[in-house]
């Protein structure tokens, strides 16, 4: 499968360092190694639009769980959380200067392979020089939205507004609608998206295909809260249901990270479970793991509604991107991280392809693969022909699947045989060996 969505075909291929040689028979070729491949399925690699380790880019850290479900290319930065980003930040809250002084760092960026601007909103915007800078590049614009709930086509339509003014495309990041009982608002977001579309805008989005978010304990609770403001049960209360949000979801929303032994009773379990322990309400107990763990302390919500997950995913420009920073198999005592760091790719195959037949196995690859190429301009990525980088997954079609839960994420998928990154087998199930390609590939 070549990653366009046309129909699979059977043929050889050759490699010759990083790049594929010839796709066609190759029979009169010598070669130091040959791999039979009959009755599975060869495809271009994976391309993560939505990927965190910018998270973590200091830390020590491994590429297992992208290689192992196919992942060869990732895209960071997505949340507007890059080292640009960062001065940016640098430059509101402490110089007080101009965000045009901004501009320089992004043309350097964007000569040094940046693929995007993305914009926050809710938070300052990009200066016009900027946005200027990266229109004249023909990067995407790329948005995180302000409200993926009640507000959502609001939230859209902001989005939307930006690259229309600026004549950009839009990709938006993480595209999804989360505590929402009105099933046909997702159906009203992708009509307006594909009105978009018709009138010339292009415009995409990424998604992950799982029914739970991440989100920090802090977010639970207005800015003043975790400044210290009144506390009381009442108040709590009050502001609580005041954001619609939770209602009696409390024990949809668990814990995934503590700090030492002392609280390992806490992870993994949701909050109304917690305050059953302590004979509090849920509010009180949210409050009481605020002052214990920390703002920044990561929750798991089962905030969406599978039959929007496979909405989202019908759309023709949807992609996959996982959400999440590249992880180690070894699982953190004191962390549970999401299954999508070990398991996105797989699921949407076994999930949305096989189970739900949401998506051809043809259409999928092209999401996974040619799709995001196109809309971050990763030439020579992203497709099966001659001359293009070898970023190849070779899987048993029958047997893909992620194998991770909420509860045990970091398993190994399975039905991914073989992964190559620039010509180089990085990894390998049946002995499932990894190892690291050796350098950065792309560092967006």
């Amino acid at each position: 499968m070549d990653g366009g969505g046309g129909k699979r075909f059977s043929t050889d291929i050759a490699l010759i360092g990083e790049r594929i040689a010839r796709v066609g028979d190759c029979s009169d070729l010598e070669a130091r190694q040959r791999i039979d491949a009959r009755a599975l399925v060869l495809a271009p690699g994976f391309i993560d639009v939505h990927a965190h380790s910018e998270q973590r880019w200091f830390e020590p850290r491994s590429s297992a769980g992208a290689l192992a479900q196919g992942i060869t290319t990732a895209v960071e930065g997505a949340c507007n959380r890059s080292v640009l980003a960062e001065q940016a930040a640098d430059l509101r809250g402490s110089l007080r200067l101009n965000l045009a002084l901004v501009a320089p760092a992004l043309r350097e960026e964007i000569e040094r392979g940046a693929c995007g601007l993305s914009v926050r909103f809710g938070e300052p915007p990009p200066s016009e020089e900027a946005l200027r800078v990266a229109k004249d590049a023909g990067i995407p614009l790329v948005a995180h939205l302000r409200d993926r709930e009640r507000a959502l086509l609001p939230a859209l339509d902001e989005a939307i507004a930006l690259a229309r003014r600026t004549e950009m495309p839009l990709h938006i990041s993480h595209f999804s609608y989360a505590y929402g009982e009105d099933r046909a608002l997702v159906h009203v977001a992708l009509e307006r998206i594909d009105a978009e579309r018709t009138r010339g805008m292009p415009v995409s989005c990424d998604l992950f295909p799982y029914i739970a978010d991440e989100e920090p304990l802090g977010a639970l609770f207005p800015p003043a809260t975790n400044a210290g403001a009144r506390r009381d049960e009442e108040t709590i209360a009050a502001m609580f249901h005041a954001r619609l949000r939770y209602g009696d979801r409390w024990g949809e929303i668990s814990v995934r990270a503590v700090r030492d032994e002392r609280a390992l009773s806490e992870l993994g379990a949701s909050i109304e479970a917690i305050a059953a322990r302590r004979r509090l309400s849920p509010e009180r107990a949210a409050i009481e793991l605020l002052d214990e763990l920390g703002a920044e302390t990561p929750l798991l919500h089962r905030s969406l509604n599978e039959d929007d997950v496979a909405a989202i995913l019908s759309a023709e420009f949807a992609c996959i991107g996982s959400g999440d920073a590249s992880r180690s198999f070894a699982e953190d005592p004191f962390r549970l991280a999401h299954p999508r760091a070990f398991g996105s790719f797989p699921r949407l195959f076994a999930r949305f392809v096989r189970m739900r037949r949401t998506l051809s196995f043809e259409e999928a690859i092209r999401r996974c693969s040619a799709l995001p190429a196109r809309i971050f301009g990763l030439r020579d990525r992203g497709e099966i022909r001659e001359g293009a980088f070898a970023d190849l997954v070779l899987l048993d079609e029958r047997a893909l699947a992620d194998t991770g839960t909420y509860e045990r994420p970091a398993q190994a998928p399975v039905g991914i045989r073989s992964v190559f990154v620039n010509g180089s087998a990085v990894y390998g199930e049946a002995t499932g060996e990894i190892a690291y390609p050796g350098r950065i590939l792309e560092r967006s």
